[in-house]
C-alpha cells in the first residue's frame, strides 16, 4: 500500500510505526512534498491520541521539521 494514500478509514490505528519510511522518502523526487503528504495520512489513520513512533537514521534535528506543523504528540 502506498504511504501516501492509505486505504484504510480515518482514526483507525492507536499505534503508527515508521522505520525508516520517512528516511526512504527523503532520498526521491519531491522528497519533502512526498513526506508532508505521508504525515497528512498518519495523521487521518491514527486515533485520536495516538502514537507516531519514528525509527530513522537520520539525525532528529533533520527529522523533525516534517512534523512541526502536524498535530501529533512528539516524545
Amino acid at each position: 500500500m502506498d504511504i501516501r494514500d492509505l486505504q484504510q478509514d480515518d482514526e483507525t490505528f492507536d499505534l503508527v510505526i515508521d522505520k525508516s519510511t520517512m528516511d526512504a522518502l527523503l532520498c526521491g523526487d519531491q522528497s519533502f512534498l512526498n513526506v508532508a503528504i505521508m504525515t497528512k495520512e498518519i495523521q487521518r489513520v491514527l486515533k485520536t491520541n495516538g502514537i507516531y513512533l519514528i525509527i530513522s537514521y537520520g539525525a532528529p534535528e533533520n527529522r523533525i521539521v516534517h512534523l512541526v506543523n502536524i498535530k501529533l504528540t512528539l516524545g
